[in-house]
């Protein structure tokens, strides 16, 4: 009986995956403008105006993890972590099978004795099952410096944008899709 479920949503699951990667195949020219279009929105994204509700914004693609803090640059800083980026970027980078932008919305709660995470909630989700895990992932690894030895604020919204950008053939994706579903993944 599992073996006729796992039969069925492999089935499912590689249609899916062929009829979303048959709809993003497009001339040379189109995924130019795409890139030059999703460039532009990336640039827009990391310089919001200051009225912007969030403290931090994040933008994750498959080559590049950038955070921008939009206020309270004096009150709390967030620590690099360069490892922990790489690896949220090859985590994206494995589920760039198609031309996507995605946003979500994630509310952070601080302990306001420590500073360190107390609960994270999802205000917005990315509506991607395994990028909502990932983002939820990315935010528990963050840790913040408080310059002037308060912690505040104590809740805080961070907005993401995901870019994905389908980067293999429709060949390639459906090979990894099997060898995934072969391993039970």
């Amino acid at each position: 009986m599992k073996s006729i479920r796992l039969i069925i949503h492999a089935i499912s699951f590689l249609s899916i995956i062929a009829f979303l990667s048959c709809q993003s195949v497009t001339p040379s020219k189109g995924l130019d403008d795409f890139a030059a279009k999703v460039q532009k929105e990336n640039e827009e994204f990391l310089h919001p105006d200051k009225k912007s509700g969030e403290l931090f914004r994040v933008l994750i693609t498959a080559d590049e993890y950038k955070v921008v803090q939009c206020k309270n640059e004096e009150t709390i800083v967030r620590v690099p972590d360069e490892g922990g980026d790489k690896y949220i970027i090859g985590e994206i980078d494995k589920l760039s099978i198609i031309d996507e932008v995605r946003y979500g919305v994630v509310s952070v709660w601080l302990y306001p004795d420590s500073g360190r995470i107390m609960k994270i909630r999802s205000q917005r989700p990315t509506y991607f099952k395994e990028i909502d895990a990932l983002l939820n992932d990315d935010i528990m690894r963050w840790n913040f410096i408080f310059p002037k030895k308060v912690v505040e604020p104590t809740t805080f919204d961070i907005k993401y944008r995901i870019v994905l950008t389908k980067k293999k053939s429709d060949e390639e994706i459906i090979k990894t899709m099997q060898e995934r579903l072969k391993e039970g993944n």
